[in-house]
């Protein structure tokens, strides 16, 4: 799920347990667009929507006009 105010992409099991599965908790003011980059560093500017493909390849729709993918 994204997670619009905090510019992080959530995951949720089957039991309920909630953590961060992408991006870094940077609120955007701007400029240059976020990097694409491993989960690890990349960043998102407002995310409000996520869709995974049968690969397993995440795909997020960023508020600043794009559509961005988190390869599996």
């Amino acid at each position: 799920m994204s997670d619009f105010e905090n510019t992080l992409i959530r995951k949720i099991t089957p039991a309920g347990i909630v953590s961060t599965f992408a991006g870094l908790n940077e609120v955007y003011t701007g400029g240059p667009l976020y990097p694409n980059g491993p989960i690890s560093v990349a960043k998102f500017g407002l995310p409000n929507g996520v869709a995974v493909d049968a690969s397993g390849n995440v795909y997020v729709a960023d508020g600043i006009g794009e559509i961005r993918k988190i390869s599996n």
